[in-house]
């Protein structure tokens, strides 16, 4: 009972000046310390924050470079870096493959290499992301100002068309097509008569054109029939692609339509540059030649001597020993051999010009290249021939060292300027429609040229005018890059994704294909 009263005693005596003085201290210290604490955690937020803005909004999308009006994003960068650099990846795969299958021939060599050195160097990479996005960026506002457009039912059925050939179908208007261009080729077939096609040789390297076997086109097998694309294969098909390209850049299937949108508005507008820029026609003529290839021959070692130059052989008595004559000259006056008996061992007996003191040799036709002087001699008499009335085509059948046209009299088609070499060209388009021409040399060699046809507002062919429509969009382009004075980011490498270069280790892990030994 009395530590009770004495302990209500002590709780109700006032404290002292001193107690409250050192409670007011320790409310205070401890207010600074939390104040303190909080300031330091709210800095600590705010840094954060402050991070995270600037990595996931401010970066993202602060300009890598601007293109008029427009602004190229990094984020917008970042992801086709990392696109492109699994597009290439596939391509370097695939061009392996492809170089395997051939047997190590160096095909493919310099596309490897140059995928490999792009792939290996991050600016390399960037700056040529960088101008794909600027030329897009161009033909965007370029086309609007031209009314140009590209609506999303054409994004749509040109997705569809993708998915539908990684699915190995077709879509309905693929199938109508198709369809369309076979019965056009059945029509067309039914009207031509198959003519044997030369092997191109010389002619290829004159004209630029691929090598072809001599023989009658067959009937073309026709293809496989490819089934129709079902809604839920291209459900199937959306759902990979979309997997596919949010693991390899983070990309969306908005992010792809709109990579599929800048194709078809480029598409569109090199149409409508090309129809402005380049003529559907061109001059063209039909020429046919005869090439006499000219190179040194070496000696013949093996058969003891060889002998380039006129040399007075009128007391030889025996030719068994092989020797081997070319007589460059007129040898008319020779005539001790003409009662040679043997002649078995003679290794080869060619005269270029007047041998008429020899009695039994006969001029024998050329099996390979001969030095300039005596390509230009045969060629001058073959001239001759034809002038006197021999068929050309029969002589070019006989003589032509070019196998491409030789067995077809010749022919070399219709060509247009610069299909051919600068000499070549030269002579046919300014020589008249009927004419032989005098020797022409050119690399190849001693051509006689005769134009058969000519037509100053041919047809260009598909292949050649798709061709030049795209180097004069080209052409537009490039105008348009300078026009427009492009704004580029200086740091650009700072700006690629972290995560370029993965793709890289994943390549250096594939083989490279065998090289085929040399022969020598």
């Amino acid at each position: 009972m009395a530590k009770k009263k004495r302990k209500q005693t002590e709780e109700s005596r006032e404290e002292t000046r001193k107690e409250k003085r050192i409670k007011a201290r320790d409310r205070e210290r401890n207010r600074k310390v939390y104040l303190g604490t909080a300031i330091v955690f709210g800095l600590v937020i705010l840094i954060l924050l402050i991070g995270a803005f600037d990595q996931f909004v401010r970066k993202p999308n602060s300009p890598v470079a601007t293109v008029g009006e427009e602004k190229i994003s990094t984020k917008v960068f970042q992801k086709r870096v990392l696109y492109q650099e699994n597009q290439l990846v596939n391509q370097y795969q695939q061009m392996n493959q492809l170089e395997q299958q051939f047997g190590g021939q160096g095909f493919f060599t310099s596309q490897l290499a140059q995928i490999q050195a792009t792939l290996s160097s991050p600016f390399a990479m960037g700056s040529s992301v960088l101008d794909q996005l600027v030329n897009e960026a161009i033909v965007r506002q370029e086309a609007e100002k031209q009314g140009v457009m590209v609506s999303d039912e054409e994004v749509e059925q040109a997705l569809r068309d993708e998915v539908a050939s990684s699915q190995g179908a077709v879509t309905e208007p693929q199938a109508t097509q198709t369809a369309e261009a076979a019965t056009a080729a059945t029509a067309t077939a039914e009207l031509w008569t198959p003519t044997p096609a030369p092997t191109l040789d010389v002619s290829a390297a004159l004209s630029g054109t691929e090598s072809i076997s001599e023989t009658v086109a067959p009937t073309p097998a026709p293809l496989p029939t490819r089934p129709l694309l079902t809604d839920e294969q291209y459900q199937e098909g959306l759902a990979s692609l979309e997997k596919r390209l949010d693991d390899i850049a983070g990309m969306s299937l908005d992010d792809y339509r709109e990579i599929i949108r800048a194709r078809l508005l480029a598409e569109k507008l090199t149409d409508i540059i090309g129809e402005k820029e380049v003529s559907p026609t061109q001059e063209e003529v039909r020429a046919r030649h005869i090439l006499l290839r000219v190179e040194e021959p070496a000696p013949d070692l093996n058969s003891g001597a060889g002998i380039t130059e006129t040399v007075d052989i009128s007391g030889l008595a025996d030719l068994s020993s092989p020797v081997a004559i070319t007589a460059t000259e007129d040898i008319s006056g020779v005539a001790d051999i003409t009662g040679t008996t043997d002649l078995a061992n003679a290794a080869e007996i060619t005269a270029t010009e007047e041998i008429s003191g020899l009695v039994g040799v006969t001029e024998s036709v050329p099996t390979g290249p001969m030095d300039d002087a005596a390509a230009l001699a045969l060629a001058e008499q073959l001239r001759q021939r034809i002038l006197d009335g021999e068929d050309f085509a029969k002589l070019a059948a006989e003589y032509s060292q070019d196998p491409g046209s030789a067995a077809n009299g010749g022919d070399l088609d219709w060509f247009g300027r610069g299909a051919m070499v600068p000499e070549f060209e030269d002579v046919a388009f300014s020589l008249p429609v009927g004419e032989v021409s005098e020797p022409v040399r050119t690399q190849f060699g001693w051509h006689l040229i005769e134009v058969t046809e000519k037509d100053d507002a041919r047809p260009k062919d598909e292949a050649t005018l798709e061709r030049e429509k795209q180097q004069a969009f080209q052409q537009w382009l490039q105008a348009q890059v300078v026009a427009y004075n492009v704004d580029r980011a200086e740091d650009l490498v700072a700006r690629l994704p972290s995560s370029l270069g993965q793709a890289l280790g994943s390549l250096q892990q594939i083989p490279p294909a065998p090289v085929a030994p040399q022969t020598p």
